[in-house]
């Protein structure tokens, strides 16, 4: 399987040099609007905004560069021939979605390296950890109107992660049921996308209802979050997978 892994996750190199590119692009322009040029230190503060506004939609990006690449395996002949590999097709399909999700965890990480990155500069330019954690904490209340509590934002991006890893879930559902129902059709696209979304509202409807339970509801913390996201999210990832599985295994096995 580890081979496997390694096959898919070459399909997906540019992108990741491309996003690592451009954050070494956007942590010197940091260090270069912070150190270099004191006065316009606001302009340093704006690049770290916009890199980490990006993050969402280099996770989006990421997520969905994972369903097309599958997408193509089931449309191309040539990438057909994977599945005719002697490999069981959970073996196939749980190396297809391993590297979607360590893409994801590269992504998600270089990030956080990135911020840690610029918050080293900013200690040393300001002189304690201290100071840049308050400067953070009065941005958050003066501009987002919350109070941060560091241990909820990571549990929030936690909880982000783990929804994005079922976007993937169920994009991959959604073209494996697409592509076997219509498998030359060029309109099996158009049904792959239909599905995703309809899949997609079912899960959120399910959310929706299970916060009118009062356990649920109160269990809400930091901008929203509930710890019970994560699970909901697992389980409902671990399901979807499985659903994948076993329709990849009764069309597409050999």
């Amino acid at each position: 399987m580890g081979k496997l892994i390694k096959y898919e996750w070459k399909k997906q190199r540019t992108s990741r040099l491309v996003i690592m590119a451009a954050l070494a692009v956007g942590i010197l322009a940091f260090v270069w609007g912070l150190i270099f040029d004191k006065g316009n230190a606001s302009a340093a503060g704006i690049v770290v905004v916009l890199m980490f506004s990006m993050a969402f939609l280099v996770l989006l990006y990421t997520g969905i560069e994972s369903i097309l690449v599958l997408n193509r395996d089931l449309r191309t002949k040539q990438s057909y021939m994977l599945w005719m590999v002697p490999k069981s097709i959970w073996e196939i399909l749980g190396a297809k979605f391993i590297a979607a999700i360590l893409q994801m965890f590269v992504v998600f990480v270089s990030f956080i390296v990135a911020g840690c990155i610029c918050l080293g500069v900013a200690v040393v330019e300001y002189g304690g950890i201290r100071t840049v954690f308050e400067m953070a904490d009065v941005f958050a209340q003066k501009v987002l109107s919350v109070n941060i509590s560091w241990g909820d934002l990571f549990m929030l991006c936690t909880s982000v992660f783990v929804a994005w890893t079922d976007i993937i879930c169920i994009g991959f559902l959604s073209v494996i049921l697409a592509r076997t129902v219509l498998v030359k059709s060029r309109f099996a696209g158009l049904l792959a996308v239909i599905i995703f979304f309809a899949i997609n509202f079912a899960v959120d409807k399910v959310m929706n209802i299970l916060y009118y339970i009062p356990a649920f509801e109160d269990a809400r913390v930091f901008a929203g979050w509930n710890p019970w996201d994560v699970v909901y999210y697992i389980f409902i990832g671990v399901v979807l997978f499985g659903v994948s599985g076993w329709v990849a295994d009764k069309k597409l096995s050999v």
